[in-house]
């Protein structure tokens, strides 16, 4: 009888010793800094599932002349290593980009932005066929001096790696590029140009975009840099592993692709 009664206690001292970790784990679920947490956690999930479908749906907007750059650019590498007369083509441009200098950074990467604007204009609606022109020029001068900004960034960044190892040249050369450069300067360059673009070049409408800036950098530009990411961390990763030639004609048309989109991500 004694040891039924011992068992019995030591029971009730077991539920009872439940119940209060029981009640420890939800007072520890509910305490403010969990819940923060937890919010945080599920905020940031939204986040990222809403950037990701508006990436889909920029990247299905501009499918087609995606593709069609996709083609070209795999024609120029067949062209490169199996067609000689395509080497020289490739050789006299990298040569004028050298002897053109920032002079040539400025107009090259201009001119891209150019053509980006027409492709989107051949491909697009009827208000990008609209606002071509001053669209082109937009892109114009906001890639003309981005060309001469990014090749200074190459000219810094092919000084600091050159003593690593190949293998670890790419690595170093596209973690500097995506989690350096990008974060802190091309993207909200972009970004913030892009979308005073989308506004009809209105100070008002952009300001009023940008307000609260804490929400606007959450949904646009952070959305805007998960693309990014997904877009340039593997073709800069192909690029690094090219030949100097290749890197500067592939690099080029792949602005294509970004500008278009770039245009349907940050267009509201």
């Amino acid at each position: 009888m004694y040891r039924a009664f011992q068992i019995l206690d030591d029971t009730s001292g077991f539920d009872a010793r439940h119940r209060r970790a029981l009640r420890n784990r939800n007072h520890l679920s509910s305490s403010p800094f969990v819940s923060r947490r937890r919010k945080i956690v599920e905020e940031f999930g939204k986040i990222l599932r809403a950037s990701i479908a508006k990436g889909l749906i920029a990247g299905k907007a501009i499918a087609l002349p995606a593709l069609l750059i996709q083609g070209l650019i795999l024609l120029i590498v067949c062209g490169y290593y199996f067609y000689p007369p395509a080497r020289q083509i490739i050789e006299v441009a990298v040569n004028l980009k050298k002897e053109g200098g920032f002079f040539f950074s400025f107009f090259g990467t201009a001119s891209i932005a150019v053509f980006a604007e027409c492709l989107r204009a051949a491909f697009g609606d009827a208000e990008s066929r609209r606002r071509l022109l001053p669209n082109c020029a937009y892109g114009f001068l906001i890639f003309g001096v981005l060309g001469i900004l990014t090749d200074t960034f190459y000219i810094l960044q092919k000084g600091l790696w050159s003593g690593l190892p190949s293998t670890l040249q790419v690595v170093a050369k596209v973690a500097t590029d995506q989690f350096v450069w990008t974060v802190f300067f091309a993207n909200p360059y972009q970004t913030l140009l892009y979308v005073f673009k989308d506004c009809g070049f209105n100070f008002e409408s952009f300001a009023q975009r940008l307000n609260p800036f804490k929400i606007f950098y959450v949904k646009e530009m952070l959305a805007v840099l998960l693309t990014n990411w997904v877009f340039w961390i593997p073709t800069t990763a192909i690029l690094y592993s090219l030949p100097i030639d290749l890197q500067f004609v592939i690099s080029r048309l792949a602005i294509v692709i970004w500008i278009l989109l770039l245009t349907s991500m940050t267009k509201k």
